[in-house]
């Protein structure tokens, strides 16, 4: 068979996985087969995907954990794992339910499920939930919030329940309870979570499944929870079972098993979802059920008033409303952090844009805001331009890893000399820059003289040593005399002069006048 231009080979499991969910419930709703039989069957059905999807789910985790070397893999082998064990389990129940409806009597049991089978049905649940939550794809808050939305959805399909769950018959106290709950788990209460948990999984970020596989587990457990919310009158009524509702039933099961086997097909590797969609669309179940909760608490209060199960709705209302609550404060943590690490991000960002890399100094841009500021102050402002000697034939003999390293040398002398006094900078290659305000001519001049001093003599870098010196020039004025580029190359022109004064035989063809502002 060929499908857009490739070749694909036919699935046989999968074609008889399709073929018999297809078949349920015409099958099951208009057979004249004695109750016997089609409680057998149906039950042995049940077992069939159910095992199936073990089966798929199992080799899934072995080839996840064949390629773990990444925390997505090894959580897709733990999260496929969860679900062969989770489904394991309920076949297990189904192995027992079908000798019980074989060799035993067609009581309640017979028709909706031994207390052994709805334990099974609770315990496989409960571990695939565990899994759906367990996966990465969000970050811790996430997660967090992940599993308060679930909270609040149990909350929320719980308080619905109790509107259409039949209270069971048992006398027994401890047994009445035990029923009790786990009519209500394996009603719509853990399916809907079930739900949820696919849905903002398989929609929400990377996943252990592909989008259409997520597509196909999402349809399962909404038909899963339609049919389990049905009151058990409408499965037995009068002592003769609807098998049409047995066959719908039998279809969420069918349809898990063919999404296991898509995603375990052997011609393609472990198909994950990776793309990432924004996290509001899909948490909005929760709210909702808040407001379900809400109107029912209405409704019922007008309709029934202050009864049992008024007040369990109440009871409900109350509790997803806290976590509602929960989860806004889990949020507003979130937001904080996120602010946190915007303004870090954005001190980090201004440090980046306004100092040097290599030495750590003020860069130009920062340089020249800065000066550009002092400038424009009430004290006269002093630019020294600094400009090491012979500086590129240390990086050609030694090279640029030298280079730099008394580059380093050079800023953390200039940082010891002038201090908090000023600021130090490094423009660019080997010419740095001091700033200082309120000093004289005198006190500017000896300040040059420090530097100088600072910067002459020998250094060792490594196994190097290397003859250090530096040209010094110093230009001082205000706003009213010069502008930044101009005090700047003031500086420049003095540093040049006192450079070609110290080594005559510099070419001096390129140097400029000063460019002073000039009044209009």
């Amino acid at each position: 068979m060929t499908i857009g231009g490739k070749s694909v080979r036919p699935d046989p499991v999968l074609l008889l996985l399709v073929v018999l969910t297809v078949a349920v419930v015409p099958g099951f709703g208009f057979s004249d087969a004695p109750e016997r039989v089609l409680l057998s069957l149906y039950w042995a059905m049940m077992l069939v995907f159910q095992a199936a999807f073990a089966v798929f789910a199992g080799r899934l985790s072995r080839r996840f954990q064949a390629g773990a070397t990444d925390d997505v893999s090894r959580a897709g082998r733990r999260f496929w794992g969860y679900c062969a064990f989770a489904f394991a389990v309920m076949a297990l129940g189904n192995v027992v339910q079908v000798a019980e409806v074989v060799s035993g009597p067609l009581d309640r049991a017979a028709y909706m499920g031994s207390g052994f089978l709805l334990g099974t049905i609770v315990a496989g649940i409960l571990l695939i939930t565990a899994g759906l939550l367990r996966y990465p794809g969000f970050s811790s808050h996430g997660r967090a919030r992940l599993r308060v939305d679930a909270a609040t959805v149990l909350a929320g399909a719980a308080t619905f329940g109790l509107l259409v769950v039949q209270l069971p018959a048992s006398v027994s106290g401890g047994a009445w309870v035990l029923d009790f709950a786990l009519t209500m788990l394996t009603q719509s209460v853990l399916f809907l979570v079930l739900l949820f948990g696919v849905v903002r999984l398989g929609l929400g970020g990377v996943s252990p499944f592909s989008r259409r596989v997520g597509l196909i587990l999402g349809v399962a457990a909404v038909t899963q929870a339609v049919t389990q919310v049905l009151p058990e009158s409408l499965y037995v009524s009068d002592g003769h079972p609807n098998f049409a509702l047995y066959g719908a039933n039998l279809i969420g099961c069918g349809l898990a098993a063919i999404g296991a086997r898509l995603q375990d097909r052997p011609a393609a590797p472990p198909e994950v979802a990776t793309t990432a969609r924004p996290d509001h669309p899909f948490s909005r179940l929760p709210y909702a059920a808040m407001a379900a909760t809400w109107a029912l608490s209405g409704v019922i209060l007008i309709g029934q008033g202050l009864t049992w199960r008024c007040w369990a709705v109440l009871a409900g209302t109350m509790v997803t409303t806290m976590l509602i609550i929960c989860r806004q404060l889990l949020a507003f943590q979130h937001i904080n952090q996120l602010l946190a690490e915007r303004d870090e991000l954005t001190a980090r960002l201004t440090d980046l844009a306004f100092h040097d890399g290599l030495t750590g100094l003020v860069n130009r841009t920062g340089f020249m805001r800065t000066l550009t500021g002092s400038l424009y102050g009430d004290a006269p402002t002093t630019v020294l331009l600094i400009d090491l000697d012979r500086f590129k034939p240390v990086n050609d003999t030694f090279g640029h890893a030298t280079g730099d390293r008394l580059l380093v040398e050079v800023a953390a002398r200039l940082r010891a000399r002038v201090g908090d006094g000023g600021t130090v900078a490094r423009l660019g290659g080997d010419e740095f820059a001091v700033l200082a305000t309120g000093l004289s001519g005198p006190e500017a001049a000896a300040l040059a003289g420090r530097l100088r001093e600072a910067l002459s003599g020998t250094v060792l870098i490594g196994a190097a040593e290397l003859s250090l010196s530096a040209s010094v020039g110093v230009a001082t004025g205000t706003g009213a005399d010069y502008d930044p580029d101009a005090l700047l190359h003031a500086a420049d022109m003095d540093m040049y002069q006192h450079k070609h004064s110290t080594r005559p035989t510099q070419d001096t063809a390129t140097r400029r006048p000063a460019r002073q502002r000039t009044s209009s």
